[in-house]
């Protein structure tokens, strides 16, 4: 563990206690929000509805693991809906995948849109964290299977274009580039020796000790046999030194994925991508947006896959690799500007 990033959790673990001592959520993303609001001299509360409250001099702001006050409330809906941004993106010229919202029982609809996409993507129509995303879907199957599970939970199911790429969460602030973090999915590496089923272990254990507090345990579960199957893998299979084996499609970092610091990796015309699609949204100040940037061989163009109005923040602080990045201090710069002299 690098001293930087020991640094940061000292930081925020004593921000935790503090917020505890005074009745206010100490998730580590609001932590580490008080950590530096402390640090600039504002008043640090809890609001009537649970979410952290600042205060300096007249002026007041909230935040809430990741909700934030100065985004406004129609930006905030706008992102929300997949596709409603998506579209809105492709009119302004920034590359978007197409993608089309379709309701419960229109599996047959749907799959006669997406037919022509091949691959496709599916997934909840306005949901965050990845969750019940399918990748890569190729068959009427696979496609029907996905859909249902969808559909049985949320109801409304986002079909969207495959698109060819490596995920990048960039942090945008006020229309700027702050922070990015490349997010691997969970994974396990070969050793020629150790079975996936031992290096999840393996994996899980050494994060228990670097006490990183954001990255999660890897789970054997029915989407990790999922995944292993389209390698033509079992758990109890041992991979070739130095193959990577991924547990998940999606890389999020609530699914077990790792998060690599790659704020210094981007070129200035993928800064300058990414500051476009921020100024598409008037009044969404805030916001973790998922691109997709050509790397390793994958992608030809850089290419927004989703927005989020509420960004996990505490990844750009505590990454697996690299270096830590000072999201929460630009955070509170952007809530409460320094006053001109």
């Amino acid at each position: 563990m690098s001293r930087e990033l020991a640094r940061e959790i000292r930081a925020a673990k004593a921000a935790r206690r503090y917020m505890r001592r005074h009745g206010i959520n100490a998730s580590w993303n609001n932590a580490l929000v008080v950590d530096r609001a402390r640090a600039r001299g504002l008043d640090v509360s809890a609001d009537d509805r649970g979410r952290v409250l600042l205060r300096d001099g007249q002026r007041s702001r909230w935040f809430s693991s990741g909700r934030v006050s100065i985004n406004r409330q129609l930006a905030k809906r706008t992102v929300r809906h997949k596709n409603v941004a998506s579209a809105l993106l492709r009119a302004q010229g920034v590359r978007a995948p197409e993608n089309l919202v379709f309701e419960a029982g229109e599996v047959d609809r749907a799959w006669g849109w997406a037919r022509g996409l091949l691959p496709v993507v599916l997934k909840p129509s306005a949901t965050e964290r990845g969750f019940m995303v399918d990748v890569g879907i190729d068959n009427r199957q696979a496609f029907a299977e996905a859909y249902e599970a969808i559909e049985n939970k949320y109801g409304r199911v986002l079909v969207e274009e495959f698109v060819t790429g490596v995920e990048h969460r960039v942090l945008a602030i006020d229309n700027e580039v702050v922070a990015v973090t490349r997010r691997v999915p969970a994974n396990v590496v070969g050793d020629g020796r150790s079975d996936v089923a031992k290096l999840v272990e393996a994996k899980n254990a050494a994060r228990e000790r670097t006490k990183n507090p954001i990255h999660e345990k890897l789970k054997i579960d029915a989407a990790a046999e999922r995944e292993l199957r389209k390698q033509g893998m079992l758990p109890s299979d041992a991979p070739e030194p130095g193959q990577v084996v991924y547990l998940r499609s999606t890389s999020n970092i609530h699914t077990g994925g790792d998060a690599v610091d790659a704020t210094d990796d981007l070129t200035p015309e993928e800064v300058e991508f990414v500051q476009r699609a921020a100024r598409v949204f008037t009044g969404l100040r805030v916001a973790g947006f998922d691109v997709l940037l050509p790397r390793d061989g994958q992608g030809v163009e850089p290419c927004v896959l989703e927005i989020n109005a509420s960004p996990m923040i505490s990844m750009h602080h505590f990454p697996s690799m690299g270096r830590p990045r000072d999201a929460a201090g630009r955070l509170v710069e952007a809530m409460f500007p320094r006053k001109s002299r």
